[in-house]
């Protein structure tokens, strides 16, 4: 409904031995009749449907277990896998077996009302591990050079093509490099993809990197805009079938790319995610009105831990049923307090069901901690969700008051019939002697500009905020440790945590990990690993370790309004998918 012109579903397995976790299958006739209504339902809308078919191979990895019962089916021994994972060594009987199960799924694809398929041939999939002279190390037909590691994926080309017919298109998605050194390479995929073309492939999807070593699969706001592009340009150039592109392609993006030839479609994931009606948006003019994705990696995040995505941009994500935003039934008066993320989407969403709202913010400007979040490096998208939410705020004729704090008399004067504290988190203070000596500083102060720390500087600390401010202050050129009591970015999710922790170490920042911090001394700070005890040299101190919630006024209210609700961090700090959520519960109650 959104104007997608084709959605492609996430990957089914075409074989029975090789499960998928919270994905559909293929594997055999059963599954014909649930595709055919998902098909149905898509095609009622007006798009077409493709599913995506594939044997997982390795990404067990990636998932981080292995179903029970299922084994890893690989080319070869794959580098660097535990000795607990089980995997099998493919024959050249297995090869035949998978070949006629891909066949077979296709068909069932077909039966099913599928416009056309996908083959999952990149990533670490078993197609793409074949591709890939890292993880293909095989001695036979199937080995060695180029053609003889594509020479699995043409057979599946092959073979479905004679199952499905001549007019039934087949796309192959692959990896224009591997992105690991010993992989694949730019030029080794051009030869592939004139391989797979000559096989019966109508198309060419391009993607890269081995999922669960590089972070290049999916890039987030670490990546530049389009950061698989220039693969795409040199397939284009060497084929003659479309060529779709895909990875962090913004709309504008994604216009000129068109336009200059260098695709002939754009795959959208996670920007679809945060606005399914995107398409719709830009084909009626309504640019400013596309809530864009910030490529946070809470999405993928929250699936890989919970087996359901969020969206720190997007709060009805795979919630849609739930929270239905539907016209109040009688307006109110309501009163949001605080206007950071959660105050923001509260006030807009409370506005959209008809409510009289006004969103109160003690500050000169909207945007709260995510003002400063925006100040990072690559993090421009942050600042942009900000304007998109202001811009929908005055839209919506929501009344902003800003330098405006709020007191428990000034809330009984206006009299609202229902308040919504927003009113956020401060950062916490270390229990420890020493933690409010004048060299010590918080870290959302460094990040601001507020506080510039010189000389020997040691961050304590260890998720996000931490390994934020330990690699700013290392590009500074400030000499920098960073010491946590646990492990290193425990809630980020794993490329975003392995990119940002080679950016540390290509710093050459100190990591102290699973280490106490004992006290903070003028030009030291006293830490315990493995009960050894030892000063660390210490100019200043940053804390980064964690935020305490500030809900004073909605203690102050309780019982005075006829409705208060809180959200945000001033209920627990949180990270800004569980807050666009929270906002959306308390919109719909009120």
């Amino acid at each position: 409904k959104g104007g997608v012109g084709l959605i492609m579903t996430s990957y089914a397995s075409v074989s029975a031995d090789a499960p998928l976790m919270f994905n559909m299958a293929i594997s055999d006739d059963s599954w014909v009749e649930d595709w055919r209504r998902l098909i149905d339902a898509l095609h009622a809308c007006g798009t077409k449907v493709g599913i995506q078919l594939m044997h997982v191979g390795m990404l067990y990895l990636f998932a981080g277990f292995v179903p029970k019962g299922a084994t890893m089916k690989v080319p070869s021994p794959v580098p660097w896998v535990k000795g607990d994972i089980p995997c099998h060594v493919m024959t050249a009987e297995d090869i035949d077996r998978y070949v006629e199960d891909f066949a077979r799924a296709a068909r069932r694809a077909r039966e099913a009302g599928a416009d056309l398929i996908e083959l999952h041939s990149c990533h670490g999939s078993l197609a793409g591990m074949f591709m890939s002279p890292i993880l293909n190390r095989r001695r036979d037909e199937y080995g060695g050079n180029v053609e003889n590691r594509t020479r699995f994926p043409r057979r599946i080309i092959e073979r479905i093509r004679e199952t499905v017919g001549p007019d039934f298109p087949i796309v192959i998605r692959i990896n224009g490099s591997d992105d690991l050194e010993g992989g694949t390479t730019v030029e080794e995929a051009i030869q592939q993809a004139r391989i797979l073309e000559s096989a019966g492939a109508d198309g060419l999807s391009v993607s890269r990197g081995i999922e669960f070593w590089a972070t290049t699969t999916i890039p987030s706001y670490l990546y530049p805009n389009g950061s698989m592009l220039s693969l795409v340009d040199e397939i284009k150039q060497a084929v003659k079938s479309p060529v779709i592109a895909a990875g962090k392609i913004t709309p504008e993006l994604a216009a000129e790319v068109i336009r200059d030839g260098r695709a002939d479609f754009i795959a959208l994931g996670r920007p679809l995610l945060a606005d399914p009606i995107l398409p719709a948006k830009l084909s009626n003019g309504r640019v400013q009105e596309v809530r864009r994705c910030i490529y946070c990696m809470n999405c993928l995040n929250q699936d890989r831990r919970a087996g359901r995505g969020s969206c720190s941009v997007n709060p009805f994500l795979n919630r849609e049923s739930q929270y239905p935003m539907n016209p109040a039934n009688r307006p109110k008066k309501v009163m949001v307090i605080g206007g950071g993320l959660a105050g923001m989407q509260s006030a807009l969403l409370l506005a959209e069901r008809g409510h009289n709202v006004s969103l109160h913010e003690k500050e000169a400007r909207l945007g709260g901690q995510w003002n400063i979040a925006s100040v990072v490096p690559d993090k421009s998208g942050h600042a942009a969700f900000v304007g998109y939410l202001e811009r929908n705020l005055e839209r919506s004729k929501v009344e902003i008051r800003l330098n405006a704090e709020v007191t428990g008399e000034k809330v009984l004067e206006l009299k609202p019939d229902a308040v919504v504290i927003a009113t956020g988190a401060v950062p916490a203070i270390l229990d420890i002697p020493g933690a409010r000596r004048p060299n010590v500083v918080q870290a959302v102060d460094v990040i601001a500009g507020k506080s510039h720390p010189k000389g020997r500087v040691v961050v304590l600390g260890g998720r996000f905020t931490a390994i934020e401010t330990a690699i700013l202050l290392a590009e500074r050129g400030v000499e920098v440790s960073l010491v946590t009591r646990g492990a290193l970015g425990l809630t980020l999710e794993r490329m975003t945590l392995r990119k940002l922790t080679k950016r540390l170490i290509d710093l050459r920042v100190p990591l102290y990990l699973n280490t106490a911090v004992l006290e903070i001394n003028e030009s030291t700070v006293a830490i315990r690993f493995n009960e050894e005890v030892f000063e660390l040299p210490a100019d200043t101190a940053v804390l980064a370790v964690g935020m305490n919630p500030q809900n004073e006024l909605a203690r102050e209210l309780d019982g005075l309004v006829p409705e208060v609700h809180t959200v945000g961090d001033c209920v627990k700090p949180r990270n800004a998918a569980a807050v666009a959520y929270q906002a959306a519960q308390v919109a719909a109650r009120i």
